[in-house]
């Protein structure tokens, strides 16, 4: 069963709508891993996709975000780092991983990890956080709404055994 490239076209967005959002220094001194659900709604050009996830943030070291469109079941997971970008198709087995720089000819705005990071550390409120952004000739739209927030509750990082996926190019998952 092919996982349909939409869900990575909506991790890659929920990278770049953290280039938009920015958090006080005071919110971000307070935690050192943070917890909690997002529900995610993507415009694809003439579509809409809306599913829950889950992110996890561990300051200054990984962020994951892990889409669940039904049941609570994974079907695709990012990981940010510092220097990379990791993107599993759970339900294909493969990965690809990619340095920030690979997208910055394609995506606009730009993303690094500390946006992707204030991003996911984004105060909870009543207000969806919201960008607008173009990825090639695709105009995008994701809005997320957090919930069930909460702080140093994880356990060291751990990253995705790659060793079950096959490694792909980014080109085969998207077209770049």
């Amino acid at each position: 069963m092919q996982i349909n490239k939409h869900w990575i076209y909506i991790l890659l967005v929920a990278m770049a709508i953290m280039t938009s959002c920015s958090v006080s220094r005071r919110a971000a001194a307070r935690y050192h891993t943070i917890a909690q659900r997002a529900h995610v709604t993507l415009e694809l050009d003439q579509h809409k996709y809306s599913m829950n996830s889950q992110v996890r943030v561990w300051r200054n070291s990984l962020v994951t975000v892990s889409l669940q469109p039904m049941l609570g079941i994974e079907v695709a997971r990012m990981e940010a780092t510092q220097d990379s970008v990791w993107v599993f198709d759970k339900m294909n087995r493969r990965y690809v991983a990619f340095a920030y720089s690979d997208l910055g000819h394609n995506l606009s705005p730009k993303i690094s990890y500390k946006t992707i990071q204030e991003f996911a550390t984004y105060p909870i409120g009543n207000e969806d956080a919201t960008i607008e952004l173009t990825y090639g000739k695709h105009k995008l739209k994701l809005s997320s709404k957090y919930s069930n927030r909460e702080y140093n509750t994880l356990q060291e990082p751990q990253q995705t055994n790659t060793s079950k996926y096959k490694r792909v190019t980014l080109r085969e998952i998207l077209p770049i």
